[in-house]
């Protein structure tokens, strides 16, 4: 049993030592005032993220994160604030490199689970587009934009799906990566 686990400590150990682990993530914040006299709903986000590259084309992750709003679009209050935990495994695939430009897909599952004054768990499958620049050897910074796929809501969340592309201003994300 003791050669058993000395074995398996050093494979993790090996691997870790040549590992191309990179951490990382963004946050968000929004405030919204549709028009005047209206009042003003916030929207405020962070989602870090662990990855590791398999090779120079190949990754896998995960995003976990959390939001929190009062907002239940963009033009409407709510008298609530929602509290979201968000779960993002993914797979991300590099499909083109030029100069400190590398261009990626990441297709993945999402999960976000309501807390709070809100209920429900709505799942999704589907990818992202996005563009990766290596500002030095250690620090990449990720832009992503869009989204094409399907999502669906239990019955708390209302029992709804969607399935569609969306490529607006509104699902933009930024963020930095620092690759170890």
């Amino acid at each position: 049993m003791k050669k058993l686990f000395l074995a398996a400590a050093m494979m993790v150990a090996s691997l870790a030592a040549s590992a191309q682990v990179y951490v990382g993530g963004s946050l968000g914040f929004q405030s919204i005032k549709p028009y005047d006299g209206a009042e003003t709903s916030t929207t405020f986000s962070i989602m870090p993220e662990i990855g590791y590259n398999l090779d120079d084309n190949w990754a896998v992750g995960i995003q976990l994160g959390y939001t929190s709003s009062n907002a239940d679009s963009d033009f409407e209050k709510t008298d609530f604030t929602k509290a979201i935990i968000n779960l993002n495994p993914y797979a991300r695939y590099t499909f083109a490199k030029t100069g400190i430009a590398s261009f990626f897909v990441d297709g993945g599952l999402t999960f976000n689970f309501y807390t709070a004054d809100a209920e429900g768990m709505v799942w999704g499958i589907g990818v992202r587009p996005g563009v990766k620049l290596a500002v030095s050897e250690k620090v990449d910074v990720i832009g992503k934009l869009g989204y094409l796929g399907y999502a669906a809501a239990n019955e708390k969340a209302g029992k709804g799906s969607a399935f569609g592309l969306n490529i607006n201003n509104t699902d933009i994300e930024f963020g930095v990566n620092f690759n170890f």
